[in-house]
């Protein structure tokens, strides 16, 4: 009956996505981010929603009246020369690829993970170069803070009926399955919720945001991540520090924090503790041992790297392995990093590390160009919570593999729409200030006082 719902609901979709393209941008998001295929069965839950959304997306975008180009911003055209390079380096170790581990699959494996982040990256693009309004903004945030926040409030529900004994994971057979890496996705909503908190005026929407920060964060706790804990920690600081809403935030920071305490199972606190005595977890140390491997890898592949998912396949990497044990599974290097820089190698860790900065200029220019506007508030708040949800996801994928996650490329292209609106709202309201005489100018500026001018007495 769900799978039954849900493609009713599929279907209903799409002619929505021919009366605007950014329809089929919103609904693109739906289904990539929350996954909530996954609670069907059978041939419904088997079919590829996502590339006939992409295909319809794109068909209505070239039938629309919408620019039919991506702007060219700095962000964009990282982007666009990190899937070129990510496509060189697919080929590279395919080519490279010995005979045995061709056979075995590792052909398809690489190019299969190459498709997947060529899609995500894509749909970014396009979604990015309809994202022309703040009202298109807020929407888009909005649908990913529902989409993922549904899975956040599910779990956070689950961890208090079960007292917080059970792992709090993400939808089955996705990308945010793991709970290390739920865990991550529901960190880079929180500062989008407090955004839309502070600036959405229905009083009941605004209590329901709160409940859903308080359960997401509940959820986020009771993954028993320690990377998540790591950057939910980061996360809130930047949060508080960067909020003008300091009383709120910090009260509901310590609510969560003293719930936890006071609620949490001694199991929960034993793992956490760990963070302090990482040399006798294994856990820990399988982490630092992979991000050895990586090292490796990249020392022996400095240009191209190995391509993906390298370190799945022990045969390719062990004859090159020096100073440290053989690899006997297959195992993910737990660090957007290292997981960048062995695929890709030096360079493609630099356009990685690139494009997380431009995100983080694109937030900073946000608050310093709204500083004092009333009419772009929103903006500089964005950019606010904008930089919260950079350093959720840096501090975090520190220890996670989570280097192509949707939601993560999703939002620094919100933050960088968010500055292309604010941008020509700007020069919008500039154009008649420019044409005013100079004394008029420096005087609504600020710098001068408005004078008006004398009276001509001649005349009477």
């Amino acid at each position: 009956m769900r799978g039954l719902v849900f493609l009713v609901a599929f279907i209903a979709s799409i002619p929505l996505i021919f009366v605007n393209p950014f329809n089929g941008v919103l609904v693109w998001y739906v289904f990539s981010l929350g996954n909530f295929h996954t609670v069907t069965w059978g041939v419904f839950g088997g079919l590829y929603y996502g590339y006939i959304i992409a295909i319809a997306t794109c068909l209505s975008w070239m039938l629309s009246r919408e620019k039919k180009s991506i702007p060219l911003t700095p962000l964009s055209v990282m982007t666009l020369l990190f899937m070129v390079w990510i496509t060189m380096t697919t080929v590279a170790a395919a080519s490279a690829a010995p005979d045995r581990v061709k056979l075995a699959g590792y052909d398809w494996e690489i190019w299969n993970q190459w498709k997947t982040v060529e899609k995500i990256l894509f749909m970014c693009l396009v979604g990015y170069a309809l994202t022309t309004t703040r009202e298109r903004v807020d929407q888009l945030i909005w649908v990913v803070v529902l989409a993922i926040g549904a899975w956040g409030v599910k779990g956070g529900i689950w961890s208090i009926l079960l007292g917080g004994t059970a792992r709090i994971h993400g939808p089955d057979g996705t990308a945010i399955g793991d709970n290390n890496d739920f865990g991550l996705a529901l960190i880079l909503i929180l500062p989008l919720m407090f955004y839309k908190w502070q600036y959405t005026e229905n009083r009941h929407i605004r209590r329901g945001l709160i409940v859903m920060a308080i359960l997401v964060a509940t959820a986020d706790l009771f993954t028993y991540s320690r990377g998540a804990l790591v950057g939910l920690c980061a996360m809130g600081a930047v949060t508080w520090l960067r909020s003008r809403a300091k009383l709120a935030i910090g009260v509901l920071i310590v609510t969560v924090g003293l719930a936890a305490y006071a609620f949490a199972p001694p199991q929960w606190f034993n793992r956490m503790q760990t963070i302090e005595t990482y040399e006798q977890d294994s856990s820990a140390m399988s982490r630092i041992y992979m991000w050895k491997v990586g090292l490796q890898i990249a020392e022996e592949y400095p240009l191209f790297g190995g391509g993906f998912k390298r370190t799945l396949w022990p045969t390719t990497v062990n004859p090159f392995l020096r100073g440290i044990p053989p690899m006997t599974v297959g195992r993910d290097l737990h660090s957007v990093y290292f997981v960048v820089l062995s695929e890709h190698g030096w360079i493609g860790l630099v356009l990685f590390l690139a494009i997380g900065g431009c995100s983080w200029i694109n937030c900073s220019w946000l608050i310093r160009q709204s500083r004092g506007r009333s009419d772009l508030l929103w903006a500089n708040l964005l950019g606010r919570m904008g930089q919260a949800t950079l350093v959720g996801y840096w501090a975090a994928g520190t220890f996670l593999s989570q280097t192509y996650l949707d939601e993560y490329w999703c939002a620094i292209f919100i933050f960088d729409a968010a500055r292309r609106v604010v941008s020509k709202e700007i020069a919008r309201t500039a154009a008649p200030y420019a044409t005013l005489p100079m004394r008029l100018r420096t005087a609504q500026a600020g710098i001068d006082t408005f004078v008006l001018p004398k009276p001509d007495l001649r005349s009477g």
